[in-house]
């Protein structure tokens, strides 16, 4: 898997993101992103995720995707925040999953991405009915919709009807809920552990109950133990890239931001910010030993539905994601896979058990 952090620029400032590698949409970006898609595509991963800032602001992006289909056909991803989806049309032909990011009904996301999830809903059942349109003239095949929502205490009473009105634009629109992070703070459902899960367990079921295209990756963050010292093991399935197509392990990490920003030695000073550090120079000094080392200190959402997979568990969330790897998986990735996961991580992993989601009929 490859995310591709395409543009900096962003036309919103949400509470979540950090504003130090952020930038104004109208701000200038030098950058070849033909260039930065070619190192790209040397590692010809099967899943290709753009994000940004917002990849829509980005004015070549119809012909980079069109030209990472020619060039070696990943299953393409785009992220999304709502804002002008028409500015995607261009781009449809070559998105098989279009990701669109609403935290809920109205003044809901306003508090927290700036733009009413009214307008954004309104938006997207305008874009469904053109996508529909456009499939029907031209033959060409739908990309998946779906709303992620960062679930808080702002909103998470709010979802049951969010849920509906989601339903109400398309049945076809999937709903996937994450938390919030990090997961102490006092946004964060899961802050009181257990009883917070409990307690999001019961809204989701009422979600569930007007819109069953709903899923969740909460469990995923509940596998763990101690959030102090997790073990994620995706970063070995998956590189990242900025926009100028230099690769990073972990947007999360400090090395990661060390790189992207002058401000980020600042990050290095903060509570937890020497431990990521030594993190970091541990896992580079085991890895001279020849050891994998999965330790890390950032709780995040990104692919840890992918570690429940290798661990053996079932996640509702995951047949929304495998199903993207169906047919780009060759009898060397799964051997390759099969090898690394039972020397590494698990040595009862059924990699038979993980073909038959991957091929399965969703």
């Amino acid at each position: 898997m490859a995310a591709w952090k395409i543009t900096d620029r962003c036309n919103l400032r949400c509470t979540y993101c950090d504003p130090s590698i952020m930038t104004q949409a109208g701000s200038s970006e030098n950058i070849n992103r033909f260039e930065a898609l070619a190192r790209i595509g040397a590692y010809k991963p099967h899943i290709l995720n753009i994000s940004g800032g917002e990849p829509s602001l980005v004015k070549e992006l119809p012909a980079l995707l069109s030209q990472a289909k020619t060039a070696w056909n990943p299953h393409i991803r785009v992220v999304h925040n709502g804002t002008a989806p028409q500015k995607l049309e261009g781009s449809l032909p070559y998105i098989d999953r279009l990701v669109i990011s609403i935290d809920g009904p109205g003044e809901v996301n306003t508090a927290t991405r700036g733009i009413s999830g009214d307008v954004v809903l309104e938006r997207i059942a305008k874009l469904i009915e053109i996508i529909d349109l456009s499939s029907k003239t031209s033959n060409n095949k739908a990309p998946d919709i779906y709303v992620n929502t960062v679930v808080t205490e702002k909103n998470i009473d709010t979802l049951p009807l969010f849920a509906s009105q989601i339903a109400a634009v398309s049945p076809r629109a999937g709903l996937a809920l994450l938390p919030v992070m990090p997961l102490h703070s006092e946004l964060s459902v899961l802050r009181e552990g257990e009883k917070g899960y409990r307690r999001f367990l019961e809204i989701y079921a009422k979600m569930r109950s007007v819109h069953d295209n709903t899923v969740h990756n909460f469990d995923c963050v509940m596998r763990h133990d101690d959030l102090r010292k997790i073990q994620c093991y995706n970063q070995y399935f998956a590189v990242r890239f900025s926009p100028t197509g230099e690769f990073f392990s972990c947007g999360a990490n400090i090395g990661s931001q060390l790189r992207r920003t002058d401000k980020a030695f600042k990050k290095i000073f903060k509570k937890g910010g020497v431990k990521k550090l030594f993190t970091i120079i541990a896992r580079t000094v085991w890895g001279k030993m020849g050891k994998v080392d999965f330790t890390c200190r950032n709780m995040c959402n990104c692919d840890s539905w992918f570690d429940m997979l290798l661990l053996g568990k079932d996640t509702e969330y995951a047949p929304i994601l495998l199903r993207e790897f169906k047919g780009r998986l060759n009898a060397n990735d799964y051997r390759e896979l099969d090898e690394f996961v039972k020397k590494n991580i698990n040595a009862d992993f059924d990699v038979d058990w993980f073909k038959s989601l991957v091929e399965a009929d969703y």
